[in-house]
């Protein structure tokens, strides 16, 4: 009887240890995958818009093992959650079967998105999700809530329309650029000679002379706003 009592302390004992990590209880032998969702790493935004020229968009979603690192490249599942999805089959290419690398603890998986015509008036999404085969199963990584409980899949939003960039921010706002409305980021990007830039790799001085520069601009070209006033800027 008290050999009974010491094994079951023990089977005790380490399912609370493996509940302190936040991952679902696994056969220890076996890999897992899963996708991180703190940070909002399993969601993206992307329009084409601030990428002229470009037909066909690489987006990836970083994927983690759960187990010893691999001796050799394995491959793993992904699938389309189609009642989640509203792209159309052409708006992107995804490998349903990708490769986790050998030696390493993180990787990516790729889906590449395509510039469509219907993308001018509709904004869509794909939500992709892992599935077990035969070389890894999947885990939920709980994180610090419940509310994180669910990092099996990964979605982008994506269209071909003007869009506010992330860089456009309040400091962006009030000292440089004024309110962002569509024609007058239209407008600063035909000032940059057409070239969409991201202004969160340029440093205070930069922003100003783009900003002196579009600001005369607006004056010689006489370029109005939806109000049909020429365009603000909070300069002089």
């Amino acid at each position: 009887m008290r050999k009974y009592i010491f094994i079951l302390g023990i089977i005790i004992l380490s399912l609370c240890a493996c509940s302190k990590e936040g991952l679902t209880q696994y056969d220890a032998a076996k890999n897992y995958l899963y996708i991180p969702n703190d940070k909002y790493m399993d969601t993206t935004f992307v329009t084409f818009k601030h990428h002229p020229g470009i037909d066909d968009y690489d987006v990836f979603f970083e994927v983690r093992l759960v187990g010893i690192q691999l001796i050799e490249d394995k491959s793993y599942s992904i699938e389309v959650v189609k009642d989640k999805t509203t792209a159309k089959v052409e708006d992107y290419t995804l490998d349903t079967e990708q490769i986790f690398h050998a030696g390493v603890l993180k990787d990516q998986l790729k889906i590449t998105l395509h510039n469509t015509a219907h993308l001018l008036n509709e904004t869509v999404r794909v939500t992709l999700r892992l599935t077990p085969n035969e070389n890894f199963g999947v885990a939920d990584y709980l994180g610090e809530s419940e509310s994180r409980a669910q990092s099996l899949t990964a979605s982008v939003t994506f269209d071909n329309q003007i869009s506010k960039p992330t860089w456009w921010n309040s400091d962006i706002e009030m000292n440089y650029l004024g309110e962002w409305t569509p024609i007058k980021y239209e407008k600063f990007i035909e000032s940059c000679g057409g070239e969409v830039l991201d202004l969160s790799e340029y440093e205070g001085y930069q922003i100003m002379e783009l900003a002196v520069k579009f600001k005369n601009d607006i004056e010689k070209y006489g370029w109005k706003d939806k109000d049909n006033e020429l365009i603000d800027l909070p300069i002089y």
